[in-house]
């Protein structure tokens, strides 16, 4: 059609987005998609799949050693990420931007865990994000052996 503006859809982040889903399904089962948990552990995959497929032997076995802590994975992707963004679509580059964003920034959190002194939790994106996507990978390894 002529005169239509070309959609520039986030194809490749829609598909980390939906093999990290996939991964979480198989792990836990049937669980909320809406729950700050769910969201963090599926950012923190779909980014350790971008960063982590851009080698050719990349599995599951080789993403666990990145995810015993937060510190490491933020390392580990941290040190790829502004490479792969050049090669991304725009739509892509927005969306891998967002959840690095939303997973690296301060939030206020009223829930068990201990707070720092004004009541933030220093990147608890990533820290919950980190622990749960660890917990994902090893229960599925561990059915999968």
């Amino acid at each position: 059609m002529t005169g239509t503006p070309d959609l520039d859809i986030p194809v490749l982040w829609f598909s980390l987005e939906n093999r990290a889903d996939a991964l979480i399904h198989a792990a836990h089962g049937r669980v909320s998609n809406a729950t700050f948990h769910y969201r963090a552990a599926r950012d923190v995959l779909a980014l350790s799949f971008l960063v982590g497929n851009q080698t050719p032997d990349f599995h599951l076995k080789a993403l666990a050693p990145y995810l015993t802590d937060s510190s490491r994975w933020l390392n580990w992707c941290s040190s790829h990420l502004a490479r792969i963004l050049s090669e991304l679509s725009a739509a892509d580059h927005k969306l891998v931007r967002n959840a690095w964003r939303w997973l690296t920034r301060d939030r206020l959190l009223i829930d068990s865990m201990p707070l720092c002194p004004n009541g933030f939790a220093a990147a608890k994106g990533c820290q919950v994000g980190v622990e749960e996507a660890r917990q994902v990978v090893d229960e599925v390894i561990a059915r999968d052996q």
